[in-house]
């Protein structure tokens, strides 16, 4: 736990400071808060800084550049209340065009020196980017680490990825020296020239979490540069260098036009640990990390993508930790009319060719919820239709009510306004089907692309959920499908904030605020829950978001990328096939107890996933008990709160109801794994702490050695098949 006083105090200094053989101008002024002295130069750049209760000397530097810009002249600054500090500066194009005003402050906060950036530009409108750098000193024990899809970025990322390297897996809690990388955040960004429609998160390439973090294991320093997930920003890149820079690149955001664009983050000094960084961005920013609704962690189990009523035994799938079936919507009569405005009783012809009622999609989610399980009704908010023609054909309805009984009058008569068209600069495309700029996006089974910021399309979706909301009662919620779209622009709209080729834009990312912004009160007043399946792995999507039931966990890179954005919010997984287990089922699943990953289940009915079978029923229903002691999990994020003694074994530590799990995985072909424990409270009121051990395929749970030590516990962990879970509970 960081307990260095807080103490923020600003002066003017003018000296040279030289600290690892860097010299650097300490002239100007000086912000101080926990733990962290920054020192800045009179031009409003960072020329230094201490960290720790020791104030450790760095030679940090950095700032703020804006890609093609120059100083266009003096610098003013002036000291703020409260021991903060304001620059105002001028900026020119360098080819002599537009020029700004940018304004950047840092002030003392809680736990960080906040750091604000505000650009103001007159004339007409226009975009570059808006950079964040610094740079730490290298020294050998320096590390780094970020919310990374794989920590191998020194290895070439090929495209197409081959299926070896899908579902190659790397540890991402692995921080590393300081390399040469530029990462995307989420998924690459929209290009005309590579646009990657239906984007799978496979590449190693990505990051997740704003979040660039510079360790110290020696002295056990540690800094973060960590960007605030509330800001706008269509697109980011981070680049990382092996001399210890960082450079954070904002896109796509529109300057100009008298408009002030205003971005945010911290500098955060803390242990020498990426969990103290990561539980300091839990704590600052707790909307994008816990669910709404607390109950979303009672439905966290291993999951199902089945369609409608099948028999199965419920007692073998409880005891593979089964607990949830989004169920696969083929009871729509096409892709977005997922409820359509009908009596209860009536049928409709579904996309499957049976005859449905909404009586009997309630009837099924009260019989899953009488056996114990829970059902997550399918939503999609960028698609709509089947089969559609284009150019759109004649309406057929002859009264509007009966314009929903055919896709094509729906979608080309009141959600028109929604339909996305293809920019004229594309590339075409031919993945299902051609894609063909002036045209609509095509996409599963000739469904189309629309916009949900379009009022009609947000009001059609709303509505959709109220329904749901009404209708299915036992129903546990909604997930929605196919975030990958967020990618992308609707060159014919302007959220006036976005600027992409030269032309005002309507970013898709701003369309699924605004669209899940609304769905918020609707779901969760009822109390129900939001997952989604988001394909763009970001956190600033997460908002109002209670899980995660993600369609690629099966590959390395999505894996990852899914347990770092649910540190605090159940994360359910998917299964492609068998073939994903083989040739070692021990470590597919030992990789999901380690992240807190729950896998798909071997379900019947299922829909492009894993189906029974009797080996791996049998490798389920070996591993799940120990995937049940996962449920409620939340990340422990204080510092060096678990390692292994002589790295004999990857281990993990969350917080559950009633106490702790420890995943002790990897352990190859040792007995007994030495896990030491810091900085957990103690049990209150005499009691104290019990530890237990469930293996693969062993019934009984197996009493674990503990020896207390001047730091914590050391727990003495008898392995099977290279893995335990510890249950560590009071008593």
């Amino acid at each position: 736990m960081n307990c260095w006083k807080r103490r923020t105090v600003l002066w003017i200094t003018c000296s040279l400071l030289s600290v690892h053989g860097v010299a650097f101008a300490v002239g100007g002024y000086t912000v101080r808060s926990d733990g962290i002295t920054l020192r800045i130069s009179e031009r409003g750049e960072i020329a230094g800084v201490s960290l720790g209760p020791n104030h450790r000397e760095r030679g940090l530097s950095g700032g703020t550049l804006l890609e093609g810009c120059r100083s266009g002249g003096g610098v003013e600054g002036r000291a703020l209340p409260g021991g903060g500090v304001e620059f105002t500066k001028t900026l020119a194009r360098e080819d002599g065009g537009r020029s700004l005003n940018l304004v950047e402050r840092f002030t003392p906060a809680e736990g960080s020196i906040h750091w604000e950036i505000e650009l103001t530009g007159s004339g007409a409108a226009w975009s570059t980017p808006v950079m964040t750098r610094l740079r730490y000193p290298v020294t050998p024990d320096l590390r780094f680490w970020t919310a990374w899809a794989d920590p191998r970025q020194d290895v070439p990322v090929s495209d197409p990825m081959t299926a070896e390297e899908v579902c190659d897996w790397a540890d991402p809690l692995k921080p590393r020296p300081p390399m040469e990388a530029t990462l995307y955040y989420g998924a690459p960004y929209y290009r005309y020239d590579a646009p990657r429609l239906y984007f799978i998160p496979f590449p190693r390439n990505l990051f997740c979490i704003p979040l660039a973090v510079f360790l110290e294991e020696r002295g056990d320093l540690g800094l973060s540069l960590a960007l605030s997930p509330d800001d706008f920003t269509p697109d980011l890149t981070l680049a990382t260098t092996s001399d210890g820079a960082v450079t954070f690149s904002r896109l796509f955001r529109r300057l100009g036009e008298g408009r002030t664009v205003r971005f945010s983050m911290d500098l955060v000094a803390h242990a020498g640990d990426w969990r103290a960084a990561l539980g300091w961005m839990t704590r600052r920013y707790p909307g994008y990390f816990d669910p709404v609704v607390p109950a979303a962690h009672e439905i966290a189990g291993t999951g199902a993508y089945s369609t409608d009523w099948v028999d199965f035994d419920a007692a073998k799938m409880r005891g593979m930790a089964f607990m949830v079936n989004w169920k696969a919507s083929f009871d729509f009569p096409y892709m977005g009319m997922f409820l359509p405005p009908v009596a209860d009783d009536t049928e409709w012809r579904s996309f499957r060719g049976e005859q449905v009622t909404i009586a009997r999609l309630r009837d099924y989610s009260r019989k899953m919820r009488a056996l114990g399980f829970h059902v997550l009704n399918y939503m999609n908010v960028m698609e709509f239709g089947a089969h559609l023609s284009w150019p759109p054909p004649p309406r057929k309805a002859a009264a509007d009510a009966d314009l929903w009984k055919d896709p094509n009058d729906f979608t080309y008569g009141p959600l028109r306004d929604a339909v996305v068209i293809i920019p004229p600069g594309e590339r075409e495309t031919n993945v299902n089907t051609v894609n063909i700029p002036g045209g609509p996006y095509w996409s599963w089974e000739g469904c189309i692309f629309l916009d949900p910021g379009e009022p009609v399309y947000r009001d059609f979706l709303l509505e959709q959920a109220r329904r749901h909301m009404e209708k299915l009662p036992e129903s546990s919620g909604i997930c929605i499908d196919r975030l990958d779209w967020c990618r992308l622009y609707n060159h014919d709209r302007d959220d006036g904030l976005s600027w992409f080729a030269d032309q005002p834009v309507r970013s898709l990312l701003f369309s699924w605020r605004s669209i899940s912004e609304r769905l918020d009160p609707i779901v969760h007043g009822a109390g129900k829950v939001m997952y989604v399946n988001n394909h763009d792995k970001r956190l600033d999507i997460l908002h109002h978001i209670d899980g995660i039931f993600d369609e690629f966990t099966y590959g390395g890179s999505p894996l990852n990328l899914t347990a770092l954005l649910c540190v605090r919010r159940p994360a359910l997984g998917w299964t492609a096939e068998e073939k994903n287990l083989r040739p070692d089922p021990d470590a597919f699943f030992q990789k999901y107890l380690y992240l807190g990953v729950f896998p798909m289940a071997p379900f019947p009915g299922n829909d492009h996933s894993l189906g029974p079978g009797e080996w791996v029923d049998r490798q389920y229903l070996d591993y799940g008990p120990l995937l049940a002691a996962l449920r409620g999990k939340r990340w422990v994020l204080e510092p060096h709160v678990i390692s292994v003694r002589g790295s004999a074994a990857k281990a993990n530590i969350f917080e559950v109801p009633g106490g702790y799990v420890i995943p002790v995985v990897y352990a190859g072909r040792e007995k007994t794994v030495r896990v030491a424990l810091r900085g957990l409270p103690g049990p209150s009121g005499g009691a104290r702490y019990i530890a237990e051990a469930l293996h693969p395929g062993a019934e009984a749970r197996v009493p674990v050695a503990m020896t207390r030590t001047g730091r914590g516990l050391e727990l003495s962990v008898p392995v099977r098949r290279g893995c335990a879970v510890v249950r560590l509970t009071t008593r």
